[in-house]
């Protein structure tokens, strides 16, 4: 059984959950992180987690319970509001990557565009130029090209990278290559009673708050 583990403000991250969820054959969730105890943690060896980038790496939530898992594999998905081929969406693949294997045994990692928050952002307009967390009206309008990600392409090229993972990790558990030893072309793939251990209402409020108002 594969737990599969999502940290969302915007509703990105989900997304990514829920579609990788169908070519997980043995799986439970998508879960909030809110409700991921050191119990469900010891429960599992696998896990396959979505993120949402902040400040050039994963998010504080993923971030913290990444330092809870030692030596567990790991499948680590995840959107950015930039484009994913630019030189900010290189940076937090690596350094996600580098976060990942500090404790735990990374099998692979998908990383695409998400839609960011424009009522959020617009907030950063007022702020003055030059003053900490200003916004330019250029940035601002760079930041509509996220809107309608991650798309229909995305979340299918979500899919084919969870199940490549999947089956590397077979390989690896039956005695084939380290999936920690993969390939550079693998590991980029993103460019282009466990069910109880979790409570039944924890997954009720997931629907509620994550699923519904999605923030």
């Amino acid at each position: 059984m594969i737990p599969l583990i999502f940290s969302t403000i915007t509703g990105n991250a989900f997304k990514l959950a829920a579609a990788a969820a169908e070519v997980v054959p043995e799986h439970c969730g998508p879960y909030n992180i809110r409700y991921i105890t050191d119990e469900v943690i010891d429960m599992f060896d696998t896990f396959i987690i979505s993120y949402w980038c902040n400040h050039g790496t994963a998010d504080d939530d993923t971030i913290a319970l990444l330092s809870r898992m030692k030596d567990k594999n790991i499948i680590i998905i995840g959107t950015l509001g930039a484009a994913r081929d630019s030189k900010h969406g290189e940076d937090v693949f690596r350094n996600v990557n580098e976060l990942v294997s500090k404790r735990n045994r990374l099998v692979g990692h998908y990383l695409c565009r998400g839609s960011i928050d424009l009522k959020r952002t617009a907030r950063k307009l007022r702020i003055p130029e030059g003053v900490k967390g200003h916004l330019s009206p250029e940035r601002f309008e760079r930041h509509k090209e996220s809107l309608g990600h991650p798309d229909s392409a995305e979340l299918e090229g979500v899919k084919t990278a969870v199940a490549d993972f999947l089956t590397r990790l077979e390989r690896s558990s039956s005695g084939g290559a380290n999936c920690t030893d993969a390939d550079s072309d693998n590991m980029n793939i993103g460019r282009t009673s466990s069910d109880h251990a979790i409570s039944e209402q924890s997954n009720s409020d997931n629907v509620k708050s994550d699923r519904a108002a999605l923030r």
